[in-house]
């Protein structure tokens, strides 16, 4: 395939050879390598077209890991059941999708082998469309999933901790570079970058147990790894908790990056930008690989009263990011993506921290109908350089937010009426208004009260006079006590109580306001 280059200008600062030099094994652990006349190498030492050798030589022990992982009885780490006792995963189970599509919650409740495909794809693919700009990408596809040209940011992977994770990534014979995959979710050297460097045309696996749940980066790791990943090599994995997270309407993955490229050329294609790189500006900010991820056709949707989060992880290269919803709150943040439950979570956020190379969770809930504006708060990355997304709310307005004198009188009128409180076990309640002759049907609530024998009743006075409970019969304008029980005045906010010790039926009314009236039915 033939696809724009740009050499590299000589400079005077540490280059990636000498890096390579002075890290010594760990630039090898990772799957970093240096570029020599007769081509690259791979950790180890291994020409390109013969990948170094996994030392495990693709098995991986079937003892019990927790011991060896982490002895300690704090570790969060599960039980990792036997690799000889782990089935497949459900092959209906969701894995894979294209943000900010995730997929669905790991419904199961057991420890499988998952499997994962993975597609290394380079083409020329836009990123400012508005603009007409280009530039070359290097990324990830779900394997075999051929419609897929443009692989920035690559798909979002799921499984559950527990899980062994058993990836293969195939390096397209079309393609012109070598690369691998550092999986943050990994435990295991270079979370996998050495297991899975792959020329043109070759495929490796890495089997991986996930020992941490979160949201999690994988990016690719080899050669000059900043020039990899701002080329767009990056993608989200999502490992879920034991215990589910709780349900919510929606569930998105957003992916910020940037880009370092120069000016288009008559073709709209933008050359990477060796320069801008190094000095931290980047030219574009993107959530999902592109300036027009998430507006337009590509708005987000949900509804009012509806609950959505969001699995935010920053590819970066080089920058934080400053997660911020114009317009709402994050009603609840897994900070650094961590979503163990031991952790602490964050309620009523305004903007999240989220480093580069790290993640986070974050959830809104739809209040009002409204255009809720996706940010990265260092503004100049929105206004200037496309880091935007827009969640539209739809539904009914809402009080929480009106505009001017109107708007309010609106919402105060739209609002419903105040809940009545619960009325306790055994109590009768005269509200306020019961004097009024109009709340007669109500001013002894509830109005005919059934009780077994040696129930004690209580009447509280909930008006703004007093009242009484009179046994006896009213004609509606006056009373006639028949001497069974008798309240006696009772004040506003007082109560009185009665005990029934004898079955039968006991009519009562108010001595003041003989409109009021009531009963009480005694059972055996």
């Amino acid at each position: 395939m033939t696809t724009p280059t740009q050499e590299s200008a000589p400079r005077d600062r540490l280059d990636r050879r000498r890096f390579i030099q002075a890290a010594g094994g760990a630039a090898a652990g990772l799957g970093l390598v240096a570029c020599a006349d007769d081509g690259p190498q791979f950790a180890g030492g291994a020409q390109v077209g013969t990948p170094a050798a996994d030392p495990s030589g693709g098995a991986t022990s079937s003892g019990s890991l927790t011991t060896q992982v982490d002895p300690r009885r704090d570790s969060i780490v599960p039980d990792l059941v036997r690799i000889a006792d782990l089935s497949p995963a459900p092959a209906d189970e969701p894995r894979m999708t294209i943000a900010p599509e995730v997929p669905a919650p790991v419904e199961r409740s057991d420890q499988r082998v998952v499997e994962f495909g993975i597609e290394v794809i380079e083409n020329v693919c836009e990123i400012d469309p508005a603009n007409g700009v280009s530039t070359l990408v290097w990324g990830f596809r779900p394997a075999g999933e051929t419609a897929i040209t443009c692989g920035a940011p690559g798909p979002v992977m799921r499984a559950r901790v527990g899980d062994l994770a058993r990836i293969t990534v195939t390096n397209l014979a079309s393609n012109d570079h070598p690369h691998n995959i550092d999986f943050h979710a990994v435990t295991g050297q270079g979370g996998g970058a050495a297991g899975t460097t792959v020329a043109p045309g070759e495929s490796a696996t890495i089997n991986a147990r996930l020992l941490y749940p979160g949201a999690f980066m994988y990016h690719c790791a080899f050669g000059d790894v900043p020039e990899h990943i701002v080329h767009g090599m990056y993608g989200m994995f999502i490992v879920d908790p034991e215990d589910a997270l709780p349900a919510v309407d929606h569930e998105w993955a957003i992916m910020q990056s940037e880009w370092y490229v120069g000016e288009p050329d008559a073709d709209g294609v933008a050359l990477f930008d060796r320069e801008r790189l190094e000095l931290e500006h980047p030219t574009y900010v993107t959530f999902n690989g592109r300036t027009d991820a998430l507006t337009g056709d590509n708005t987000l949707q949900m509804a009012v009263g509806e609950r959505a989060r969001f699995f935010m992880v920053n590819e970066g290269l080089n920058l934080d990011a400053n997660f911020h919803p114009i317009g709402s709150h994050w009603d609840l943040v897994y900070p650094e993506g961590a979503t163990h439950p031991i952790n602490t979570v964050i309620r009523g956020s305004q903007s999240t921290l989220v480093v580069a190379g790290g993640g986070s969770v974050c959830e809104l809930v739809g209040y009002v109908p409204s255009t809720i504006v996706l940010v990265d708060h260092a503004l100049v990355r929105t206004f200037y350089k496309g880091c935007i997304g827009l969640v539209e709310v739809t539904g009914d307005e809402s009080p929480i937010f009106s505009t001017g004198d109107e708007g309010l009188a609106a919402a105060a009128a739209a609002e419903p009426e105040a809940a009545a409180e619960p009325i306790p076990e055994n109590t009768v309640v005269m509200p306020d208004g019961a004097w009024d002759p109009a709340n007669a049907e109500t001013a002894y609530t509830p109005t005919e009260f059934t009780a077994p024998v040696g129930t004690t009743i209580v009447w509280r006075n909930d008006d703004t006079v007093f009242h009484t409970v009179t046994s006896g019969t009213a004609s509606g304008s006056v009373g006639e006590p028949d001497g069974a029980f008798d309240s006696g005045r009772i004040e506003p906010g007082q109560e009185w109580a009665f005990t029934f010790t004898a079955a039968g039926t006991y009519d009562y009314f108010c001595v003041p306001h003989p409109w009021m009236v009531g009963s009480v039915t005694i059972t055996e």
